[in-house]
């Protein structure tokens, strides 16, 4: 029937990157479910790799929402906090990736039941690298690893870093997976940010919004003829550190997607 739906069109999904924001990825996808479409190819950087690789898998929505919640307080996300300057990062980042381990396991990209592949930078060349063999688990360790935040993650003989450096919503790559139709969630935060209370963790991130913001005009204009861009509301930039109001974020896809439904449908013909 969903093939029917979508008149043999192949659908591909685009997840960008964004923190906690990057939660509103789980509202997009519960508003495709509803609606009966069925996606065929999933590429994803940085936040968007994580869920974008938890539902190729085959993990649904409210399970994946019920997972988070359970971390969702204060006191739950700093026993996942591991911090050490170690290889010139804040933390460690062992905890949240063996986490995300306990529900993933060792599952390889050949055990997914709709293509996925996992964006990173290449921190010896700068080059986008597609990650789509091997255990997900290390891809979505490289794709997520936030410059400064994680220490820079070596898979091979290469060290990688966060995929949103150089890809922040990969549409090209989800065009090249053979994708008729892309969806793509856009997570860049464009507003003027207010800096105050500056501290190690807010110049980071505001170095790393703004080299994303860089990225992703160099991509906008393939973005935008290539495919339907959602965009969930963000408040602020600060919002990529509040895990502890997930509820919120994934209201803000299914708010956002929501919107888009009309565009989409069209798209697809249905």
């Amino acid at each position: 029937m969903l093939i029917s739906m979508k008149n043999g069109k192949k659908i591909g999904l685009a997840l960008g990157g964004g923190g906690a924001r990057g939660l509103a990825h789980i509202g997009v996808l519960k508003v495709l479910a509803r609606e009966g479409i069925s996606v065929d190819a999933i590429a994803g950087s940085s936040m968007g790799s994580i869920v974008g690789a938890c539902y190729a898998l085959g993990i649904k929505t409210e399970e994946m929402e019920e997972i988070i919640l359970k971390f969702s307080s204060k006191r739950k996300i700093a026993s996942l906090l591991d911090f050490g300057l170690l290889n010139g990062s804040v933390m460690k980042g062992d905890k949240p990736y063996n986490f995300l381990e306990s529900f993933i396991g060792d599952a390889t990209f050949s055990k997914t039941k709709i293509p996925f592949c996992a964006i990173a930078t290449n921190l010896s060349t700068g080059d986008e690298t597609i990650i789509n063999r091997g255990k997900i688990v290390n891809a979505l360790r490289a794709s997520s690893c936030v410059p400064g935040i994680f220490p820079p993650v070596k898979i091979g003989g290469n060290y990688f870093i966060d995929g949103g450096v150089v890809n922040p919503t990969p549409v090209d790559v989800v065009k090249k997976m053979g994708a008729d139709v892309v969806i793509g969630v856009d997570l860049i935060f464009t507003e003027k940010t207010k800096l105050k209370n500056l501290n190690m963790f807010s110049v980071l991130m505001q170095s790393y919004e703004i080299i994303r913001n860089q990225a992703i005009k160099l991509k906008q204009k393939d973005m935008l003829s290539e495919a339907i861009i959602i965009k969930p509301q963000a408040r602020s930039l600060t919002d990529s550190f509040k895990f502890h109001i997930i509820k919120k974020f994934i209201k803000s896809g299914e708010v956002a997607a929501t919107k888009a439904m009309p565009e989409i449908k069209k798209k697809i013909g249905i």
